[in-house]
């Protein structure tokens, strides 16, 4: 008890003596302290121990009687006691309104004659209050009814959350808001406090979960919104007591904007249910609505209000229960906000929140699951509906987080500005339209501004979106205040409204500036009847008036030029009469009638035209009548027929006013009808059609095809179909300007043709569509999309059987969706926009079509939703087309419930590599497919002998392949199936659970596969159903045979594909794509041109190459005798060296010696080294001079190794055999810890010119004084590592050129000898790859217990090899299973830092060793260097994770650090070769750009398909400080070095190849000669041009380099 009593004086002491309170009181800490002592506070925490209710919560009442005795400043009693005092003193802070004329309330707060007289004792006790209310917070366990935690203000700026929190968090200490909604339940029947708080926790509570797992949510916003969303009760007045769930809303926003919180006001103003019924909430918004609806008050039986939290489907109940006068129409209203609020917590609870609250009111979940991760290719059903759902919340909740930041919506209409595509313009305008209706005023007049800009835009169809929008954005400027307001009170007048923008850009629109061309103001002109037409269609009917009265000044005035008048008349014509009042039409009238009579022939047409609109009493008749006169044409049929020929050349003519050319058309129609002879419908068809191709006028456009379509039904089918084929080519030609306006009037002809010739246009459409460019492409697309918005004129004009309909629709839609699957993303995108504008949004298309078609693709969109990636103009325009669909499902739902779909299709799981997928793989899905299977088509990775393309570019080709065939998906990517492990077969059969599972698979396959020899399991492959096809070419054997089983269990079905089919190989493509042929007969179109546009299977071999270690044979290192040397005692003598000399010292026990062979029969000896040690007391016996012997013991830091005899004979046929001896002797020395090397021959014949210098290229330096016999001598302390591996990136038969390899050879030298310039004396270690690999070759096969060379049987060993690195990434280790993992270095956009993760287009590494782990193997890690071990520490985690055994990691070189690091990690690691330390280490391949490198990350956001952007660590890329210590100098002689070498292996290559194939190696074909190109980075919205040749940058990058020493000193290095 004592404990509490000081806890609680304590914690009344802080509060007081805070410096906040302290300012605002105006004392200092020592008056206070006095004063609390004075007070005998002490004691007063002692009684306030009595003050508490049940719950241990202090009672203000209460607390404020035991205060009263001991605090001098309550003693004054004031009117209505100090509680009320204190409560309205806030009131009166938050509504002021509140307070004014009220003398009772004036005297009860104390504001009366006498001055503020209670303020002290109303700060002293409130502040006493926040005091006892923060003890209780330490000691009673939270509870959202009656606590509020708002959000700490470091928590705001570290997220980067809303800074208007900040200000609400100084109110709410300032204003003891807090202390006030307390006092309110102790004084009030009502328990605001309880249910605020209990809306705050459970919004909060969501929304943290939701920012956890990426959503993106402003925490601090909606904990704002939810702390004010009912402060506007407290504002209501007495006699508003019934209304208070209806005004509150209006007192909410009115004390949120006053306190300067407009945008937290805005949500919380706003949180009614009805609020739902607007279409696109932020998620902030959505969350309020939530979680109000889920938190309810009601009265117990003594009449206290008591808070209750209810799941989403009991609040349904209690809130119906709540609602005035509900009849039928408002509980549907109501059923359908909470379909949307229900399918809102859906959403939440599959991104991982959890909605149900926790017992203990946690601020998070205990234990917080993952968001759920669906295979949305596995799912069925109403599952696939349920994801569809979570695409459009998922985008309009980031599409809104967008529109709430202002500075990101500024970027989005700067990237909508500085667009120049116009379809691109026209995605911007699509979202701005599908979201005006969400965005602020001063969001809404930022839009405007740039719609404005539009208006001048060349494209016709643009200028009149724009004005369209302009003019929606204007009528619903001003938000319509939907809620109740009080009585008496009208909402304040605003500075900028509908009318007074309607005024600024009529007059803009009418006038505009004179920065503008005469051109431009034509075309501004021309959008006003669009815009004013918008503007009445979408405002209050109450207001069209006020609009017309704006406009009717400029109908007053006369002083026009003929175009704008012409403008005006249009804008009169095409306005509803219903909005010709009589005040417009007086000022109108006369304007129509001046310029009838007016002496301009184009402006007499003109309002002619607009009287017939205007005028109610003017008929047609009359117009036909006087138009004629106007025209000087006779009025009698076949008279105006004998005039027509001379109108058709008038309307060709380009200075023919558009007017006239219309009325034209008009009067041509009219004398078209059942008894015109088909010739003259066919010369106006003819005519209509080249004005529809060719007018410059879009109003003539338009008029032409109406009319076509008008007269089409007086025309014969033949003509019809005449017509349609002459408009297609029109959009054939592809121009543009054509093909925009085609489709509409295109489709719509399509439709009027009997159904053989309809079949034939639009297979003509579906096989056209995949070989034309793309914006060609695009309006085909859309021409389909009409023909399938109005798909039941062609069903109601040719009774055809519904199925066959079915069928027809069926082909329309799936050629939309197969356009939506295109690689080229404008197309993809134009693509999926129709698909939501002509099916879901249709206004024409009747539901139950609607219903039809969706069933035949939901699936289908949402598989390639999830396959496709979207970038940021995909983002918006799938964000409008997601909408659609979820708009449309919500209807179907409502209307009819749940969607009913076909059931009862087997799943097929269909194996295959699929590089490429062809047009046979095609016919074996079909066929099974039609068989009443669902074709799942998985990427078989297990065929690990073959050469493939990587795995994303093989499944793109597939997925687009596929995309026009409806039940036939890709298998997902991260579930990999090996059919050879029964554990992969178990886990296919539980996906596939309570279906009967098939597989496909050829009988080849199941003849030779090692799976169906083994013997069967439980889960092995033989347990699965099998459609079985053959598929070699073969003439059929007799049929008598009985077929073998190969011990399958299951059932099986039997296939055999038409002949043509079974011929098409990957091999057969792969020649033809060499040969640049066209192979759409053998491949789908689009995946042609996918090949060729990224240029892939380029002199691709099928198979990976098997690596066997014959090359060459290393003997081991130790003491052999003399007789070792027999084998090129012959050469030796040629060479003049005294053989006895060298045999003595061989002979001798001390001297250790290596040798090499050409590993044939014969193992002919080519090298050989003799070495021993000597001891620094020995040098000087050694090499008899003191001042060498001195400079050894000054330079070696370690064993001094002397090398007394090496051999190399270089015209073996092997090349650089002495480079491959001097390594190998040195490797073996340094391994031994040996830090020094002499060369001192025990011959003078030693001293031969080609040893010299293969001992010079390795860093060997002459330590001789000069004039004596040389001594080459080297520090090996740490040495530098050079691989040797660019002939490895060059693909064949260019590798194994004299010329190209005479040109590597080169470069590696000029490299070898920049390096001893930059580090004389110091060891360079050039490790030749085929040695290289030999050695790890001979150690692979040595652990798996296997041969080192190919085994006829193909017996395999137990481990398989998982190359991790560049070496052997494309190679196979002899009778080694052997899988790369294909991971790649990523510097950041700052080479500051790297991570490493998978290569571009392939798997994810997790799933790349999820493969791995279905062989079911140990494995053996290969790499060629582990020095940092970067590439091991990322790997190692998802290697354990997935429970793959490491068996050993071997790797070419190792260095002491690395093998510390592995013996930590308790890893078994091998190497070729072991060096304690190295000083620098390069693969020469990646010093040279486009060759090799090393990748940027997030280069893939903008390079296409085939490129991977690429760094070289050289000038003038990237500063190269590691090489020569950072000095300059170094710098830039190893990058000139570096780009010149580049330069001349690419010369030769490009010499060679056009040798060979006699055209020139265009960077285009750069993938044709080097295995993976390496582009390097240039930056975004920069190009290399792909048909000049690679030299060409290369030879601009090294200009580039020497700019870079400008007036640095031009020595030059040779």
């Amino acid at each position: 008890m004592k404990d509490s009593t000081t806890a609680i004086f304590t914690s009344m002491t802080a509060a007081l003596e805070s410096r906040h309170f302290l300012a605002t009181l105006g004392m200092d800490k020592e008056e206070m302290t006095a004063w609390i002592r004075r007070s005998h506070l002490r004691a007063l925490a002692d009684e306030l121990q009595g003050c508490r209710d049940e719950d241990g919560r202090f009672l203000s009442p209460q607390v404020l009687a035991a205060a009263q005795p001991y605090l001098d400043c309550l003693r004054q009693e004031p009117p209505g006691g100090w509680l009320k005092c204190c409560y309205r003193r806030v009131l009166v802070r938050l509504f002021p309104g509140s307070c004014q004329g009220n003398r009772e309330l004036e005297a009860a707060v104390g504001r009366g004659a006498q001055g503020d007289i209670y303020r002290q004792g109303c700060l002293i006790f409130m502040q006493l209050l926040r005091g006892l209310y923060h003890y209780e917070r330490n000691v009673l366990p939270f509870d959202p009814k009656k606590d509020m935690p708002l959000i700490p203000a470091e928590e705001i700026a570290r997220k980067g959350y809303i800074k208007e929190y900040l200000r609400l968090r100084m109110l709410a200490t300032d204003d003891y808001i807090y202390e006030f909604m307390r006092i309110g339940i102790d004084i009030t029947p009502f328990n605001t406090l309880g249910h605020v708080g209990g809306v705050h926790y459970v919004a909060v509570y969501a929304a943290r979960q939701l920012a956890r797992n990426g959503i993106p949510v402003d925490v601090a916003l909606i904990s704002g919104a939810a702390a004010c969303h009912d402060i506007g009760k407290y504002g209501c007045k007495k006699n508003e007591e019934k209304r208070v769930p209806y005004l509150h809303y209006y007192y909410t926003g009115m004390c949120c904007r006053r306190l300067g919180l407009p945008v937290i006001g805005h949500i919380a103003a706003n949180h009614s249910v009805w609020d739902l019924e607007l279409e696109n909430l932020s998620v902030e918004s959505l969350l309020l609505i939530y979680a109000d609806f889920r938190v309810k008050s009601s009265r117990n039986d003594k009449g206290k209000e008591i808070v209750h939290f209810y799941s989403l489907a009991e609040a349904f109940d209690v809130i119906l229960g709540k609602l005035d006068n509900v009849d039928e129409a408002k509980r549907q209203r109501y059923q359908k906000v909470y379909a949307k609020l229900a399918d809102f917590e859906a959403f939440m609870e599959e991104h991982g929140v959890v909605t149900e609250l926790p017992a203990d009111f946690a601020w998070q979940p205990a234990d917080p699951p993952q968001p759920v991760h669906r295979e949305k290719v596995l799912l069925e059903g109403n599952d696939v509906i349920d994801q569809l759902k979570y695409a459009a919340i998922d985008h309009n909740i980031r599409l809104m987080s967008i529109f709430r930041d202002e500075s990101d919506f500024g970027n989005l209409i700067e990237a909508a500005r500085s667009e120049r595509l116009w379809k691109n313009v026209r995605t911007y305008i699509g979202i701005f339209e599908e979201y005006s209706t969400y965005m602020t005023e001063h969001q809404k007049l930022m839009t405007l501004k740039f719609l404005y800009e539009l208006l001048s835009h060349r494209e016709g169809d643009i200028r009149l979106q724009a004005a369209a929008l302009m003019g929606r954005i204007i009528a619903n400027f001003n938000d319509t205040y939907t809620k109740e307001l009080p009585e008496g009170v009208s909402l304040p007048a605003k500075s900028v409204t509908n009318l007074s923008l309607f005024t600024t850009y009529l007059d803009r629109i009418i006038c505009p500036d004179i920065r503008f061309t005469e051109q431009h103001k034509l075309w501004i002109g021309y959008c006003l009847s669009t815009f004013i037409s918008a503007v009445l269609q979408r405002c209050a009917p109450s207001q069209c008036s006020r609009y017309t009265a704006i406009m009717g000044p400029y109908y007053e005035r006369r002083n026009y030029s003929e175009e704008e008048y012409i403008i005006l008349l249009k804008v009169l014509a095409d306005m509803d009469r219903i909005y010709l009042d009589d005040g417009f039409m007086a000022a109108a009238a006369p304007f129509v009638e001046t310029a009838r009579k007016s002496d301009s022939f184009n402006l007499r047409v003109a309002a002619l035209n607009c009287a017939r609109h205007v005028f109610a009493d003017y008929s047609d008749d009359l117009y036909y009548k006087d138009l004629l006169t106007v025209m000087d044409l006779p009025e009698g049929r076949d008279a105006f027929f004998e005039r027509e020929g001379n109108l058709f050349l008038v309307d060709l003519k380009m200075g023919t006013h558009w007017v006239v050319k219309v009325a034209n058309l008009e009067l041509m129609l009219r004398y078209i009808d059942g008894q015109s002879d088909a010739g003259s419908v066919m010369h106006l068809g003819t005519h209509l059609t080249n004005l529809l191709k060719v007018s410059e006028s879009i109003f003539v456009r338009r008029a032409a095809g109406d009319s076509l379509l008008k007269i089409a039904s007086t025309m014969t089918y033949a003509q019809r179909n005449e017509l349609t084929v002459e408009l297609f080519n029109g959009l054939e030609i592809g121009d543009p300007q054509i093909s925009k306006y085609v489709p509409e009037f295109l489709g719509k002809m399509i439709l009027k043709l009997p159904p053989r010739e309809f079949d034939e246009f639009v297979k003509t459409i579906e096989g056209q569509i995949l070989n034309v460019n793309i914006p060609l492409a695009s309006s085909m697309v859309q021409t389909v999309g009409i023909i399938l918005e109005h798909f039941d004129e062609f069903a109601k004009e040719f009774s055809q059987d519904p199925a066959v309909n079915d069928k027809r629709q069926r082909q329309l839609l799936y050629i939309m969706i197969k356009a939506y699957a295109h690689y080229n993303k404008e197309l993809s995108r134009d693509a999926f926009r129709d698909l939501g504008k002509f099916i879901f949004h249709s206004p024409i298309m009747p539901e139950e079509r609607k219903d039809f078609l969706f069933s035949h693709c939901y699936k289908k969109l949402l598989v390639l939703l999830d396959e496709n990636s979207e970038e940021n103009l995909d983002f918006y325009s799938n964000s409008a087309v997601l909408n659609h669909i979820y708009r449309y499902i919500s209807q179907h739902e409502f209307a009819c419930g749940s969607f009913a779909f076909e059931k009862g299709r087997k799943p097929c799981f269909y194996p295959g590599t699929f590089d490429p997928f062809s047009l046979g793989h095609k016919a074996v899905a079909c066929k099974i497919r039609d068989l009443g299977f669902d074709i799942y088509l998985a990427l078989d990775e297990f065929s690990w002998s073959k050469h493939t393309q990587p795995r994303l570019m093989r499944r793109k080709i597939m997925n687009m392949s596929v995309a026009d065939e409806e039940n036939m998906y890709p298998f997902p990517d991260d579930i990999p199936i090996n059919i050879a492990n029964p554990a992969d077969i178990k886990k296919l059969k539980e996906i596939f659970a309570g279906r009967d599972l098939y597989i496909a698979v050829g009988t080849d396959v199941i003849e030779n596969a090692s799976a169906y020899r083994a013997v069967p399991t439980p889960d092995s492959i033989h347990t699965v159903n099998h459609i079985a096809f053959a598929r070699e070419t073969r003439e059929n054997p007799e049929t008598d045979q009985p077929e073998k089983t190969y011990g399958i269990q299951g059932k099986v079905i039997r296939l055999t594909l038409d002949k043509f089919y079974e011929d098409i190989s990957s091999t057969k493509i792969r020649e033809n794509i060499d040969l640049n042929r066209d192979i759409s007969n053998l491949i789908d179109a689009v995946a042609q041109n996918f090949i060729y546009d990224n240029n892939l299977y380029l002199r691709e071999p099928a198979y990976k190459h098997v690596l066997e270690a014959r090359e060459i044979g290393i003997g081991s290192f130790k003491p052999r005798g003399a007789e070792s040397l027999w084998p090129i005692c012959s050469a030796l003598w040629d060479k003049g060296y005294h053989t006895e000399t060298v045999d003595s010292y061989v002979e001798k026990d001390y001297v250790w010696t290596l040798y090499i062979d050409d590993a044939s029969q014969e193992r002919k000896m080519i090298a050989y080294a003799a070495v021993h040690r000597v001891g620094s007391r020995d040098l000087l016996r050694e090499f008899h001079d003191s001042a060498i012997a001195s400079h050894i013991r000054d330079a070696a830091d370690g064993g001094i190794a002397c090398i007394g005899f090496l051999y190399a004979d270089d015209m073996a046929g092997i090349a650089n055999v002495s480079q491959i001896i001097i390594t190998e002797i040195l490797t073996e020395l340094i391994a031994r810890d040996f830090a020094y090397a002499v060369y001192h021959p025990v011959d003078p014949a030693g001293y031969e010119a080609t040893v010299i210098d293969a001992l010079r290229r390795q860093g060997f330096v002459n330590i001789a004084p000069s004039g004596e016999q040389p001594i080459y001598a080297v520090n090996m302390k740490s040495p530098i590592v050079i691989f040797r591996d660019v002939e490895t990136t060059i693909k064949n038969p260019f590798n194994k050129n004299p010329r190209v390899r005479r040109a590597i050879y080169e470069a590696h030298n000029n490299l070898l000898s920049v390096m001893n310039h930059i580090y004389p004396g110091q060891l360079i270690l050039s490790f030749n790859m085929s040695a290289f690999y030999n050695k790890i070759i001979k150690k692979v096969a040595e652990i798996n217990g296997v041969s080192i060379v190919e085994d006829k049987k193909k017996r395999r060993g137990p481990y398989m090899s998982v190359p991790f690195g560049k070496a052997l990434s494309d190679v196979l280790v002899p009778n080694t299973v052997t899988k790369g993992l294909h991971i790649d270095k990523y510097f950041n956009r700052t080479v500051k830092g790297f991570t490493i993760a998978e290569c571009q287009h392939y798997s994810s590494v997790d799933n790349q060793v999820k493969t791995i782990k279905s062989f079911n193997r140990p494995v053996i890690l290969i790499d060629d260097l582990l020095h940092k071990g970067h590439r091991m520490r990322m790997l190692t985690p998802y290697l354990e994770q997935n429970d793959v055994e490491i068996k050993e990691v071997l790797v070419g070189v190792m260095t002491g650090q690395a093998m510390d690091m592995m013996e930590e990690k308790n890893i078994r690691a091998e190497s070729a070769y072991f060096l304690p330390s190295l000083e620098v280490w390069l693969n020469e391949r990646d010093c040279y750009p486009f060759i090799g490198g090393d990748s940027l990350d997030n280069a893939h956001n903008y390079s296409g398909y085939g490129r991977n952007p690429s760094i070289n660590l050289v000038l003038p890329y990237v500063k190269p400080a590691f090489i020569g210590k950072g000095k300059s100098e170094a710098d830039y002689l190893y990058s000139l070095t570096c780009l010149q070498n580049a330069a001349s292996i690419m010369e030769t290559l490009q010499d060679v190849y056009q040798e060979t194939f006699e055209k020139r190696l265009t960077l285009k074909r750069l993938g044709e000669v080097i295995t993976y190109p390496r582009i390097p980075d240039i930056d975004v919205g920069v190009k290399f041009d792909e048909n000049m040749d690679p030299t060409r940058f290369i030879k601009n990058d090294i200009e580039r380099l020497i700019r870079l020493r400008w007036g640095e000193g031009d020595e030059d290095f040779e």
